[in-house]
């Protein structure tokens, strides 16, 4: 069971995570994530003594949080195809609820070994996957643009144009 202390932390860092994909990350401050976590910011401060704490913090439930939304997916596939699967549907629940990952990316910039270990790990998995290495290659290359593209706002798809990006993916990992 979570101490209360733990509750409280979660709740700053979900809290900010949720004005992050309101608002741009340059214009967080300590005062807002306090704010609109109702509580002081003496009381954010005990948990998060600088911005920058408190932003390694969001990155890292991030990345935790979808490594193990994946996980949890890659559970439910069977057969070929089925962490590329996993993945896809990981990041289409992502990109549908704010693209959180978006956020980790922005934070993690200047650092980009952190994300870019996590990232290399999944990959080398898609990789044993049973598909074709160009498969994989287009099913990754194709999910970080539609990332990049919610991310600086360049030709977004609409909500159909995006479903029918993931049912192509998705149909890619089957092998007839």
């Amino acid at each position: 069971m979570s101490s209360k202390a733990d509750l409280k932390r979660l709740h700053i860092i979900q809290t900010a995570i949720q004005y992050l994909k309101d608002n741009d990350l340059s214009t967080l401050t300590l005062e807002r994530v306090a704010e609109r976590a109702n509580i002081s910011k003496g009381g954010l401060l005990y948990h998060f003594n600088t911005k920058d704490a408190l932003q390694t913090a969001i990155a890292e439930t991030i990345l935790n949080e979808v490594i193990q939304s994946f996980e949890h997916l890659a559970s439910f596939e069977q057969g070929t195809g089925r962490l590329s699967r996993a993945f896809i549907l990981t990041s289409q629940k992502d990109l549908a609820n704010g693209a959180s990952l978006n956020i980790a990316v922005q934070i993690l910039q200047n650092d980009h070994s952190s994300i870019s270990t996590v990232y290399e790990c999944l990959l080398e998995e898609l990789f044993q996957d049973g598909l074709e290495a160009p498969v994989v290659h287009l099913i990754r290359l194709t999910i970080d643009g539609l990332y990049y593209s919610k991310l600086l706002n360049i030709a977004p798809l609409s909500d159909k144009a995006t479903e029918g990006v993931f049912e192509q993916l998705m149909h890619m990992t089957r092998k007839d």
